[in-house]
């Protein structure tokens, strides 16, 4: 595999690597894994071609699914950089579905809205998602560069004390209480900068440097469960429930949602000292260390820093998106030079780059009616509710590992929500009490979409973590995995027992 700080150095640089340089830093089975991607995806068009009719499955979304498949081989084995597998899905999603596009936003005669150009998948860089890690990655900058971390990291983490695993649940707790509440992607880039001190300060071997750097995404994912404004997809169930009729409230949600998020944290914090069991049980850190008094720089780091951090905590009371919040911190440090154009240089565009390819394959397969496809293509008529639960639940997990988990939470809730009118219907005629519930469709769906953490392009505070260069995609793929196989059945357990 390519090392990763070889490639986050290339990127550095702002240069593109030669093919031979590439070969050079890579093992012969990453080169086997870059053929094969190709004929894979080849294998899977001409199968396609063959066997789905294309009153079924349209020829864009049958290069879609071509393109998924490629991608997907790249970003799981990481035989190429992942931020270069960003690039390629953004390019050939232009060429030979963009360009190609002859639909101009008009339904096709599937009822899917067909891709209108080439700029449904190069506007993805402009996305709000992308200007909101671009504000996260200045306001970390400038934390790190004032000095802003290392306060925090004395004032949050002291009452902790110093012994790792007490520290590291620490840790998950505070990140997972904020992504109730906030942006996990600010979530994140928030709690990362605050570790950094302490991870600096350990052996570069250490485990404590992976478990540190993955408890974070992991916990920011989950915690998002909490509250029905803790990510968009548990937004979009709390909104379609009540478009039925079903009435949650905030506290309901809450009352339900909660212990789902300590279980797992419980699990995931468990998983982390078993996977990367620490060499030392204390941290060599001194809480009582002296910190300086701050000048004017560093208070107007430290307004900044609160005022975009309350104002992205308050979005729903003051209307203000979370995306155009994180500008604030950019405006403020570039016009008054506490971030300057070298930090500007060294931000990790290579991790914008990913996430805008992600987010490019996401609204490709949406266009073109595969991702509808994938999901209708999965037979629901003869299981249960629990069993119906798992299909969904399962679904909306994979697709959100590869695509945005608001777009595939937008294409599932109205699918699993008409299962649900369905079942009830049936329930009524035919007495069949286990039928799928609303309650358990929309659960199913917000759930499973938090619980997609396997890969960098799943969420971006998966994205923030790799960027720090102190993970593998392994080790996300393990983790992510197996956060997400238990997270599918304690939602089966959840709606079996409340729903």
């Amino acid at each position: 595999m390519i090392g990763l700080e070889t490639v986050r150095q290339w990127a550095r640089e702002n240069r593109d690597p030669s093919i031979f340089e590439v070969l050079r830093h890579t093992h012969w089975w990453s080169i086997f894994i870059v053929a094969l991607g190709p004929v894979l995806a080849a294998i899977t068009f001409r199968l396609a071609e063959d066997h789905i009719a294309e009153s079924v499955l349209g020829g864009d979304a049958k290069v879609m699914l071509a393109i998924f498949v490629l991608t997907a081989t790249y970003w799981v084995t990481g035989a190429i950089p992942p931020f270069a597998t960003g690039i390629l899905a953004i390019g050939l999603s232009v060429f030979l579905v963009g360009l190609p596009a002859h639909g101009n936003g008009q339904p096709d005669i599937l009822g899917h809205t067909t891709v209108d150009s080439w700029k449904d998948f190069v506007g993805v860089a402009a996305a709000p998602i992308i200007i909101l890690m671009f504000g996260g990655f200045v306001l970390s900058a400038a934390a790190h560069k004032h000095g802003l971390d290392r306060v925090m990291a004395v004032t949050f983490l002291k009452p902790f004390g110093s012994r790792r695993p007490i520290v590291l649940l620490g840790m998950m707790l505070i990140t997972a209480n904020f992504s109730m509440w906030m942006s996990n992607t600010a979530t994140a880039a928030f709690m990362i900068t605050l570790i950094a001190p302490l991870l600096d300060k350990s052996d570069p071997n250490s485990p404590a440097r992976r478990s540190f750097t993955l408890a974070i995404p992991l916990a920011a994912n989950i915690g998002g469960i909490g509250t029905p404004i803790g990510t968009p997809p548990n937004a979009i169930a709390f909104g379609a429930l009540h478009a039925m009729g079903i009435e949650i409230t905030f506290f309901q949600w809450m009352l339900f949602a909660i212990p789902v998020v300590l279980i797992m944290l419980v699990i995931a914090w468990l998983l982390l000292l078993w996977w990367y069991p620490f060499k030392k049980d204390h941290f060599q850190i001194e809480w009582s260390e002296h910190v300086e008094s701050p000048g004017w720089r560093q208070w107007i780091v430290y307004l900044t820093f609160f005022v975009t951090i309350g104002l992205w905590m308050t979005s729903t009371w003051t209307g203000i998106p979370i995306a155009p919040v994180a500008i604030i911190p950019v405006m403020v440090f570039t016009a008054t030079r506490l971030v300057d154009r070298n930090d500007i240089n060294n931000l990790d565009w290579d991790i914008l780059l990913l996430m805008a390819g992600g987010l490019a394959l996401g609204a490709g397969m949406s266009a073109t009616g595969l991702a509808e496809w994938m999901v209708e293509s999965v037979p629901l008529d003869s299981l249960g509710q629990s069993g119906m639960v798992v299909v969904l639940c399962g679904a909306t997990m994979l697709m959100s590992t590869f695509m945005s988990n608001t777009a595939v939470a937008n294409l599932l809730m109205p699918i699993a929500l008409g299962l649900a009118a369905v079942g009830a219907a049936d329930a009524v005629v035919g007495g069949n009490a286990s039928s799928l519930t609303p309650l358990a469709a929309g659960v199913s769906v917000a759930l499973g979409a938090s619980l997609a953490m396997a890969l960098p392009v799943s969420t971006p505070p998966n994205a923030i973590a790799f960027s720090t260069g102190r993970i593998q995609v392994s080790d996300m793929v393990r983790l992510g995995i197996m956060i997400g196989v238990i997270g599918v059945l304690l939602t089966t357990v959840l709606c079996r027992i409340a729903f």
